[in-house]
């Protein structure tokens, strides 16, 4: 009983040919009333191939009412030939992607290492380099991998991939009704997507009755205009054009002895290719005609992206591989010192010779800026005559005394004076007129600075800067004035015009 039923239900599924043919009734009434074509133009041929390898297994060809040809292919699938319209994913595809992403990710990381980690790169040596790139490259091809391998992107239907490859004006697949078990398989939901997204038509043909049409193919004519125009012909003619180009290549060859050398080689060649290479490559053959994945091209975009990572890694890594010990023998230093440290306090610090003798309080030579430390002002150290050379002291040095006969001058005394002074400026605070003094002084210019309190009957805040000393008549004071205003032009210290102001 279950052998009888067993048999009954292979008798009911329908053949890829019964498919096609039980299809084409449904293609002629549907252009007839599409595009109104005369019955006798049509014309349909099954198992159809093009000289470049595309396969059709029916195709329907008619002329329209304006005359141009119109060209129809379809796709018949079985239960036998379900794996054509079943997807599954491209795993090239993926891998190329994920190994494009993984090349970058390395290029960038190794690039910003480079100039923000250098000593860290030298210290790893060639095989710590090595193995960093390859962390870096595998986190970045792992994080793709998961990320989107259940991405819709990487779903591959061999049948609409094949409609891909060629132009006609419009597709078909036709589906036996026994293909899919159910409307809601999720091999059927993305078929019908697929087709919806690239206008290809999609039909059920049942085991009795009228085929059902579940989408149109696309009228909007943006689809397949750039593909390749194939060159149909029949499968009986292909092969036949085939034994009569084997034939021509057959009589335009010499039964030639072959000499000594070829001899060797196809001894020793010829048993390796039979036992070892042939098995495999009949084994992929096989493997990729079974799974439907002759159209799982790679990807020229990702495979670019993955050579620019290594001409960009390349030179990096040569260089920094062959990075000389003594270039890296301050790298230390100075990266401690863009970090605050100040050189100066390291033992031999810019010593030419041997390093000077320290006590540890504090260690390296003499600063040139002293930094005070506990609110107190450090001493210039000086190398003591008596002591030697290479032993340093730290004194404090002596104050020089005044010249006798002489005492110095209050400049706040001098703007108390009668007469006239060349003022050329007037500032807010003491600090200010310090530093315009010790600019005009590096110049060689005579200043002198004093507060404004100092003048007589003024209560103004602020300092004077005054050019120098203190005249006993106007005519001098302007004189000399003209003298400085040159003075200061060609020192490119005038601010303002000099104000020669009367005291008192």
């Amino acid at each position: 009983m279950a052998d009888q039923k067993s048999f009954e239900q292979q008798k009911s599924n329908l053949t890829e040919r019964e498919v096609a043919l039980r299809f084409v009734p449904f293609l002629k009434d549907f252009y007839k009333n599409r595009y109104q074509s005369d019955p006798g133009t049509i014309q349909v041929t099954l198992a159809n191939m093009s000289v470049e390898g595309w396969v059709a297994d029916g195709k329907v060809t008619f002329r329209k009412p304006d005359g141009s040809a119109f060209i129809c292919t379809y796709e018949a699938t079985s239960v036998d030939k379900s794996e054509e319209v079943k997807y599954q994913r491209n795993n090239r595809h993926l891998t190329w992607d994920c190994a494009a992403a993984g090349a970058l990710l390395a290029a960038v990381s190794y690039l910003w290492c480079y100039k923000m980690r250098l000593l860290w790169l030298i210290h790893l040596k060639g095989a710590g380099n090595v193995g960093f790139l390859f962390g870096v490259f595998m986190m970045g091809f792992l994080g793709c991998y998961l990320a989107l391998q259940h991405w819709r992107k990487y779903r591959y239907i061999f049948a609409i991939q094949q409609f891909e490859q060629y132009f006609a004006d419009e597709q078909w697949v036709a589906l036996a009704e026994d293909v899919f078990p159910a409307p809601n398989d999720p091999y059927y939901l993305e078929l019908r997507n697929q087709c919806i997204y690239h206008g290809i038509g999609l039909a059920i043909v049942p085991f009795e009755g009228h085929v059902r049409k579940i989408y149109d193919p696309s009228r909007l004519g943006i689809y397949g205009k750039d593909k390749k125009i194939a060159h149909w012909v029949t499968r009986s003619s292909f092969y036949l054009n085939v034994q009569e180009q084997a034939a021509s290549m057959a009589s335009r060859t010499t039964n030639q002895v072959p000499n000594a050398l070829v001899v060797l080689w196809n001894k020793l060649f010829r048993p390796i290719q039979y036992l070892f290479f042939n098995p495999i490559v009949q084994r992929v053959r096989a493997t990729r005609e079974a799974t439907h994945t002759r159209r799982m091209n790679g990807q020229v975009f990702q495979q670019w992206m993955v050579l620019a990572a290594m001409v960009v890694i390349t030179p990096l890594f040569w260089k920094i591989i062959h990075f000389k010990a003594e270039g890296v023998a301050d790298l230390d230093r100075l990266q401690h010192w863009k970090g605050g440290q100040n050189p100066e306090d390291e033992q031999g610090f810019i010593i030419d010779g041997a390093a000077i003798p320290y006590d540890g309080k504090p260690p390296g030579v003499p600063k040139q800026y002293p930094v005070a430390s506990n609110n107190e002002e450090q001493p210039i150290g000086e190398i003591s005559a008596a002591s030697s050379p290479s032993v340093l002291k730290k004194t404090t040095p002596p104050k020089k005394n005044p010249v006798q006969g002489t005492t110095p001058i209050d400049p706040c005394e001098q703007l108390k004076k009668t007469g006239w002074i060349i003022q050329e400026s007037s500032l807010s605070t003491k600090v200010m007129a310090q530093d315009r003094l010790k600019i005009l002084k590096k110049s060689g210019v005579n200043s002198q600075f004093a507060p404004r309190t100092c003048l007589a009957n003024s209560s103004e805040a602020g300092y004077l800067v005054w050019l120098g000393p203190v005249f006993s008549t106007e005519s001098a004071a302007r004189q000399s004035a003209e003298t400085y205003t040159k003075k200061l032009v060609g020192a490119k210290l005038l601010k303002d015009k000099l104000f020669v102001r009367r005291l008192k």
